[in-house]
């Protein structure tokens, strides 16, 4: 899945991809030159916190929930698939049902608690319950072979070469091993296991695009004379979350008065309200734009999710 909030190296390069026309160079295409006009945004509503609303994306996505079932499907027909072959397998497979959506901290930190407890340092992805995978048990190299790498994975450095003849005891290892079997069936009849890149491209594009508006700039500019009235100083709050000063094993004083201001400040200028707002116009905007790509992504995620509940449960 995509990331809830394209921050970092990412949305740099995003950025840096964007600066024609985020700023409207004349070299820019025709196509570039209205993606870089501000859509029309609707009516603003007064938010603390998104944590209750969905982005339009997030319809062109997998969801947490679909993403629990297709990973518990592909779980459960590798352990079959390597049965099968004799062997005792079972995937470390982490609760991805816990993972965050779009929303629900895209536009940290707005929670005056969890900032004054955590500043900038928290919750991360990589401390939620289920946000990385367990390391996996080292296995013989013939289990490995078996198991595979997936459909269209290269066998990785050092790893274990399939027999010449594709076969294990007499069975024919599957294209990408029993790894690749289960992406196989999962994904028949045009389904799709991770995010389409047009779904990610717009999550990640229009949240930086969002930044650049008239309309959101204006809420940062009382955001950040807030701040200053407060005795910090940065012009958005992007600016804030990405401080160097914040590179510390712990939040220091100064990053939970800072990151307690920012959230007061937000609050006070309706930032979250209108953050939402302006990049869901941008996302419903790039979506009518190309509705039938769009729509072939949503169906390929029903396909998916569809030969999921297929699929045998505990096998």
């Amino acid at each position: 899945m995509a990331s809830e909030r394209p921050t970092g190296l990412a949305a740099l390069a995003v950025l840096a991809a964007l600066s024609c026309t985020a700023t409207g160079c004349t070299s820019a295409t025709p196509t570039a030159q209205r993606a870089a006009a501000a859509p029309e945004v609707g009516t603003v509503p007064t938010l603390d916190n998104t944590r209750a609303r969905k982005l339009p994306v997030e319809k062109y996505l997998i969801s947490p929930q679909e993403n629990a079932k297709i990973e518990s499907a592909r779980s459960a027909l590798m352990t079959s698939c390597m049965k099968r072959f004799g062997f005792t397998f079972k995937p470390a497979t982490p609760d991805y049902g816990q993972k965050w959506d779009q929303t629900s901290h895209r536009y940290d930190p707005t929670d005056p608690a969890l900032a004054a407890a955590h500043g900038y340092h928290g919750p991360r992805r990589g401390t939620q319950a289920g946000a990385q995978r367990p390391a996996r048990k080292p296995m013989s190299s013939a289990m490995e072979v078996v198991l595979g790498h997936g459909l269209g994975a290269p066998t990785p450095p050092g790893g274990a070469t399939p027999p010449a003849d594709g076969k294990y005891h007499g069975l024919t290892i599957p294209k990408g091993g029993c790894m690749g079997e289960a992406e196989a069936k999962l994904t028949r009849g045009g389904g799709i296991i991770q995010d389409a890149p047009g779904a990610v491209d717009i999550n990640f594009k229009d949240y930086v695009r969002s930044m650049a508006d008239p309309k959101l700039k204006a809420a940062f500019a009382k955001w950040s004379s807030c701040m200053k009235e407060k005795g910090f100083s940065y012009p958005t709050p992007e600016a804030a979350v990405k401080d160097p000063a914040w590179n510390s094993p712990k939040p220091s004083k100064h990053e939970l008065a800072t990151a307690a201001a920012d959230v007061d400040c937000k609050r006070r200028n309706n930032v979250v309200g209108t953050w939402f707002a302006v990049e869901a116009a941008y996302e419903t905007r790039d979506i009518q734009s190309d509705i039938k790509k769009m729509t072939r992504i949503r169906n390929s995620i029903d396909i998916a999710v569809r030969n999921a509940a297929a699929a045998p449960a505990g096998s």
